[in-house]
Parts: structure tokens; sequence; C-alpha cells
């Protein structure tokens, strides 16, 4: 079920090439480390979401966003998170879709709050007060393909698009996109969808690269739109 919200955030930075968004990093602690390594120290640091699931460490994540106040955007993943987690380990014998169906990836994040119950109420209430959508200057970061409901995102019908929207869902999402989208004078950058290379159009770039998924994770620099990004560090996804 998704649990919506409203938190938006505006930023203002005085250098915007200072910013680096990072796309889905699904639990791949080692491999968000080593993508980190490559950014300035002092960096800006912006998540689209989808901290969580599939990956085998989706605690570590967490708890290093959380300790370095870098801003991340809520996820459909970090949405199912927050609507299921504490009941699943209130009761180890709940069977829910999010920790039953392998594609979800709830069972790994389950996994790694192990015997570490605090810890989990805390990253809980952490994911409450992310942001369904961030903006700085002309840049629109959110989860899902974001520009098809710009002129709307504050208001409650867009969310869900926000979360989940894709490129490829216009006869199913996309229903209801605003038609001139693609002439906005804004850059959305976004996740969501796993792309083999960045997923790069008139006006947004896709930067989830399927990093646990085997390929790599990816973060892109505002305004010189350069790339970083990782191999998988296969500690995240094999035991």
């Amino acid at each position: 079920m998704i649990v919506y919200r409203i938190k938006i955030i505006k930023l203002k930075v005085d250098n915007i090439e200072h910013t680096y968004i990072i796309g889905d990093v699904h639990g791949c602690f080692y491999t968000l480390q080593r993508l980190l390594n490559q950014l300035p120290l002092d960096a800006n640091i912006i998540f689209v979401g989808d901290l969580c699931d599939r990956g085998l460490h989706t605690k570590e994540v967490i708890e290093l966003v959380i300790k370095n106040s870098y801003y991340c955007i809520l996820g459909n993943h970090d949405d199912y998170m927050i609507s299921h987690i504490k009941d699943c380990m209130d009761d180890s014998n709940l069977k829910v879709k999010w920790n039953q169906e392998e594609y979800m990836g709830g069972k790994q994040t389950l996994l790694s709050y192990t015997d570490d119950y605090d810890t989990m109420i805390k990253h809980l209430k952490w994911l409450k007060k992310i942001p369904r959508y961030i903006e700085i200057n002309k840049y629109f970061i959110t989860h899902g393909f974001g520009l098809p409901y710009y002129r709307r995102r504050k208001n409650s019908s867009s969310h869900v698009g926000l979360l989940k929207n894709r490129i490829k869902d216009k006869e199913g999402w996309g229903h209801d996109w605003e038609k001139d989208w693609k002439n906005y004078n804004v850059t959305n950058i976004f996740g969501h969808t796993d792309y083999d290379e960045v997923e790069i159009g008139k006006n947004y770039y896709g930067i989830d690269t399927g990093c646990v998924y085997g390929k790599k994770l990816t973060a892109i620099q505002l305004r010189t739109m350069n790339l970083y990004q990782q191999e998988i560090d296969v500690r995240d996804i094999r035991n």
C-alpha cells in the first residue's frame, strides 16, 4: 500500500556544480561507498530514492545517508518498507508481497535488520520524513519520471505518478500526463526504471543503471551533467 506524503524541498546552493544526484542504491552499500569515494568529500549529495530492498545491506545504506545528512527522495521501495517492515519484524510469520516476492526484495531488507530493532525504528522515522521531490534551480529531482506531473507536482493527484511513473508507461500511468511536458524549461533527474546506460532526453536524465542487477551505480553532477559510475561490488548481492 502506498503511504501518501506531500513533503517537498526547494534547495538553494552556492555552487550548483558541487551537487551530485545518485541513482537507486537498493541496499548496495559497498558499491555506494566506492562511488562516494569518487566525489568531493564535501559535495552536496541527493539520492533519487529506493535506498532499500533487493541488495543485502539496506541498514548500512540508510545509516550512511543519515549520518552524512544527505538528502533523499522517497522511492516506491522506501514506501513499501515504511508500510511493512515494523509489522513483519513484530510478527515473523506475517506474509505480505513485500517479504515474499523475490522481485520486491523485502526479505533482504528484513535480514539486514536482524537483531537490531532499535535501528529499524530510527530508520523508519527518518524515512517517513523524506520528501517526494526536490527542486534546485531548474532541476526537478524525483523517483519516478516526473515531468508529466510537473505542473501538478504539489497536488495529491500526482503523488503516485512521481513515485512510480516510467517513460514507457504512456498507455498506463501516462493517461493523465501533461501534454506539453517535453517543452518544460526544467530538467528532470529520476530513477525507478533501470537502464543499461543513463537515459538522456531533451529535458530529462534517467540515472538508475541497475546496480542491484549486477550493473553499475551512477551519480550525475549538476550543470556539467558529468557522470560518475561504479560497477557493482558483488558483496552487495551475494552472501
